[in-house]
This record gives C-alpha cells, structure tokens and sequence, in this order.
C-alpha cells in the first residue's frame, strides 16, 4: 500500500468535466480546468476560472492511479494518518521529496474521503495546503488545494476548498464517464 500511496500522492460555474485515466475530473463552481496544461499522465491542473473574483486564488489538481488502484480510504483513517506522518508518507507528500520539509498539520476523515493539511518549506508553491485522496471507479485518486505564493489559502478557507472540490468529484463519478469525453 506504501508503494501505491507514495506513486500516487506525488502528485460560477465549474468548466465541463475532464476524463483522466477512467476518472471524471470536475471542478468546484469558481474554477475551471485548464485543458491545456493536461499531461496525459492522470493529472488535471484547475485554476480559478477568468473573471471570477469571489473565490481565493488557488491551483488545484487531480492525479488519478491505474485500474484496480483504488483502496478502501473510509475505512482505513487510522492507517492512512499513520502513513503520512511517517517518512515515506511525509515524502510522499513534499514537493521536494525531502521528508523533513513536510509538516502534517491535520488530517481528518470526510465521507469517503481523507483529508490532509500539511506545511511544505522545500517547494517552490505556497508553503500550507490541502490533500484530499479518495477512491473514484476503482481508482486512487489525490486532489491537491493550494493557494499562490501571493495569496495563500487560510486554513478555514482551503478546508472550504478541498471539500468543495471532493464534492465535485464525487458528484461527477456517480455515473460513468463517456469515452468521446
């Protein structure tokens, strides 16, 4: 589960869904995903959408794993704060790869979801930000919430935004996705 966990963590109106990897990616109302900037790699990049100015500046992305990737997240709170607090989880999470900048500074069960607040010093994106993973039609799936470097998210307001966007998410994969999507 390490393994799984460490390959796939490193990673108005809300735009049409994407498909990454079998998973429909939806974004919260405010943001918008940037087609462009798809990697083909499971990862969607989201940003907040042209002219909206009620939302915080955020980047937002989500990283879908393989087929069969996907884990019982709900029913393993325990294991998964346990894993992210070790070094591998802390490595997992740096942007750097350097356990030692990551600070866990919550981690709390939603639903289906896990939620993650951590602090990491080695990166060059805003220092605090939020995780959520979470499985979507079988797959692991990682949602990441940060702010700018000039604005960054409060943690009341990047709960906000990391449980908004799980929600998309969960909303969007209630039915399977199109393949001409």
């Amino acid at each position: 589960m390490r393994r799984l966990l460490f390959a796939v963590v490193l990673a108005g109106l809300p735009a049409l869904p994407a498909l990454a990897e079998g998973v429909r990616v939806a974004a919260p109302s405010g943001y918008c995903i940037d087609r462009e900037a798809g990697t083909g790699l499971g990862l969607v990049l989201i940003g907040r959408c042209e002219g909206v100015t009620d939302r915080p500046p955020a980047v937002l992305t989500a990283t879908v794993g393989g087929p069969g990737s996907g884990i019982d997240v709900a029913g393993r709170g325990q294991e998964l704060a346990a894993y992210f607090q070790s070094e591998a989880g802390r490595r997992a999470l740096s942007a750097s790869g350097n356990p030692r900048h990551v600070q866990l500074l919550e981690a709390v069960g939603r639903g289906n979801a896990f939620l993650i607040r951590l602090r990491d010093s080695g990166g060059r994106a805003a220092p605090e930000s939020w995780r959520a993973v979470l499985t979507l039609n079988g797959r692991l799936v990682t949602l990441t919430a940060s702010g700018t470097g000039k604005a960054p998210l409060g943690r009341e307001n990047g709960k906000s935004l990391i449980s908004a966007f799980v929600d998309a998410m969960e909303g969007a994969n209630r039915r399977k996705p199109r393949l001409e999507e």
